[in-house]
């Protein structure tokens, strides 16, 4: 017993050692074969920072701005690197610890932060404007299978719908999100606003449904009906909107 302490002791030692002493640079290549760009790269694979993180998605290079990271050495001992890191750019701002379970998939948690809501372009069709806040304690994400579990909450924060001459102002939604077993839940709520919207968003397998009741009032009301009037149905004063697909 005390013989394998010892040699995990040196192991950790010896691991740390390697870590300290090799410069972030090391890595700027092997993520860029990722699509994830470092520059302005200073300190050590332990602990590190880059002066700008960018990647790419569906084509287009996102900037996260400055981005900071500190990797647990003892992490290495389980074979499950674990990693802390943060990002800044301006108002936009995201930090999070993940960890390697095995080749394909990771662990998240506590991820918070905030990014502008016309990332959604990427996505998406959709013409929107805002700001995403979210954070989730939990998270897991398999390469093959997509999210695996996740518990927390999205929240757009002051939502404007783009048409092609105006700026629709919605308001401030919320959808928390859970899972049960293979299944993800969601639940919309509006926080604030004169657009109101209700509803529940469901995913099992990347496969997703959404059942939307908007009830729209004041200066936004005609034209948001004009503008969803090939997506959704008239249902009593409101307006109701199904989708399903996969992701």
């Amino acid at each position: 017993m005390k013989l394998r302490y010892a040699l995990s002791l040196v192991l950790v030692v010896f691991v740390g050692s390697v870590l300290v002493n090799t410069p972030a640079s090391f890595l700027v290549k092997p993520l860029a074969q990722q699509h994830v760009y470092l520059e302005g790269v200073h300190g050590s694979i332990w602990r590190g920072k880059a002066q700008s993180l960018s990647a790419r998605a569906n084509g287009e290079i996102i900037s996260w701005g400055q981005v900071e990271w500190q990797l647990s050495p003892m992490s290495l001992l389980s074979l499950s690197p674990t990693v802390a890191f943060s990002t800044e750019l301006g108002s936009q701002w995201m930090q999070a610890k993940v960890t390697l379970d095995s080749l394909e998939s990771i662990q998240l948690e506590n991820v918070r932060g905030r990014i502008p809501a016309a990332i959604v372009r990427l996505f998406a069709p959709l013409a929107v404007d805002g700001a995403f806040e979210f954070s989730f304690p939990d998270l897991q994400w398999s390469q093959s299978r997509g999210v695996l579990a996740l518990t927390g909450s999205l929240r757009w924060i002051d939502a404007v719908w783009l048409t092609q001459t105006d700026r629709v102002r919605l308001g401030s939604y919320e959808l928390a999100l859970t899972s049960e077993g293979p299944d993800i839940i969601g639940s919309v709520t509006t926080l604030k606003g004169a657009v109101q919207a209700a509803g529940e968003l469901r995913a099992k397998d990347q496969n997703y449904t959404v059942d939307l009741l908007i009830e729209p009032s004041g200066p936004a009301e005609q034209r948001l009906r004009q503008n969803l009037s090939l997506l959704a149905q008239p249902e009593g004063e409101g307006l109701r909107i199904k989708l399903s697909g996969q992701y």
